[in-house]
């Protein structure tokens, strides 16, 4: 990386671990991976948990700045001295850009104040606030929203998007795709079992047992009832599946009802919040990483790295407008199945336990493609290059 400017920066986000969520753990690698790089790095996120009073710390060289937050209204952290905290750490810190990670209702507040307005912005579209299948609660306060997000949107002097596929799905994004460039989700190396040149050794002997893992917020949109209803149909047929859920969220009782309903209480587990050493190890021990989510609001789909970066090949559907099926290459690193669709599903998995060498051949090929192309050390150059961009075409 060319090192001759690097800058002081200010991310702005919803949370940073140990809150678990796939843009926070982008966020933090990135970060991480901008202090190697000589960059001066800081943060202001949400406290994930109410009643937290504010708090300054330092994690792995990134300074954290965490606002207390008072609970969350349509999925989105609600402080009102948010605005206050980050005019003081702009003074404080004095950054010379501001990093934006959205959707995020917060970061409205550079909006309203002159010190964020002296700064050049980066915005990083993670994803619409508006789904395929919106929640009720988002489209009824988008409109308000909205208002907020086009100003945002209009300020600032580039986006990146994280994939070709989404930005020409963007609806937000259309009137601003010449400011914009596709730079990836990424993350560090560091839960990689192999190297590229140790992965012939990746083969070992797999019995008549699939074993699925799943990862994510207990939320509509990622597909567990598919999956789950896929699972009883193929029991019905004498094959033989297992299925790890790691994750929590509002339907946890309604998808431990369909555990119930399908007689599978031997056959799939919840196992609720996991440290990322028990995370790591669920993604080692399985065959195959599903992701079988019904709408774009499953925007990349970041455990999908984290898969690719165990050697794991992943499983995919093909909502119009993620990037999931642009992550996960059909017939090369995963598999790609019909969205909201339960027979696809039936026959892929059918598929799969009649040709489980594939597996290997999978899982070898992506972390080949997580090594080329979504390693951090390759996603924080680009950024960095964006950086580089902004500065030289702004007057001062």
């Amino acid at each position: 990386m060319n090192k001759s400017k690097t800058y002081k920066v200010l991310h702005i986000g919803k949370y940073h671990p140990p809150f678990m969520g796939g843009i926070e753990n982008f966020m933090a690698d990135l970060m991480m991976q901008q202090v190697a790089d000589g960059y001066n790095v800081s943060a202001i996120v949400h406290h994930h948990q109410k009643g937290k009073s504010y708090v300054e710390e330092v994690d792995k060289g990134v300074k954290i700045f965490r606002v207390p937050c008072f609970g969350q209204l349509a999925y989105a952290p609600i402080s009102p001295s948010f605005g206050l905290y980050l005019n003081k750490i702009i003074k404080e810190q004095q950054p010379e850009i501001l990093h934006l990670h959205m959707p995020n209702l917060s970061a409205f507040w550079c909006l309203l104040l002159a010190s964020a307005m002296k700064i050049p912005w980066v915005i990083h579209w993670h994803a619409d606030v508006i789904g395929s299948v919106p929640d009720m609660k988002i489209k009824l306060l988008y409109p308000f929203y909205r208002f907020f997000e086009s100003r945002l949107l209009k300020q600032t002097q580039k986006i990146i998007a994280t994939s070709p596929v989404y930005l020409s799905s963007s609806l937000p994004l259309q009137k601003y795709k010449k400011k914009t460039q596709i730079i990836p989700l990424g993350l560090s190396q560091y839960g990689a079992k192999v190297s590229v040149d140790e992965t012939s050794n990746i083969g070992c002997e797999k019995d008549d047992v699939l074993k699925l893992l799943m990862v994510g917020r207990l939320t509509y949109y990622k597909g567990h009832s598919l999956i789950i209803e896929a699972i009883a149909r193929l029991k019905s047929q004498g094959k033989t599946l297992k299925l790890n859920i790691v994750g929590t969220g509002e339907l946890l009782n309604e998808i431990e009802s369909d555990i119930e309903k399908f007689g599978l209480i031997q056959d799939v587990h919840l196992l609720g919040k996991l440290s990322d050493e028990d995370l790591v190890s669920e993604m080692q021990q399985c065959d195959l990483l599903c992701l079988p989510s019904i709408e774009r609001t499953e925007a990349f789909g970041v455990v999908l790295l984290e898969a690719m970066r165990e050697s794991k090949a992943c499983l995919v559907s093909d909502v119009p407008g993620s990037g999931m099926s642009w992550v996960v290459k059909q017939d090369e690193t995963g598999f790609v199945v019909k969205h909201g669709d339960v027979d696809d599903l039936v026959a892929k998995l059918t598929d799969i336990l009649n040709n489980m060498h594939l597996l290997d051949d999978y899982a070898i090929a992506g972390f080949q493609r997580f090594s080329k192309q979504f390693s951090i050390e390759q996603v924080s150059h680009r950024v960095s290059s964006l950086y580089r961009e902004l500065h030289s075409d702004r007057i001062f």
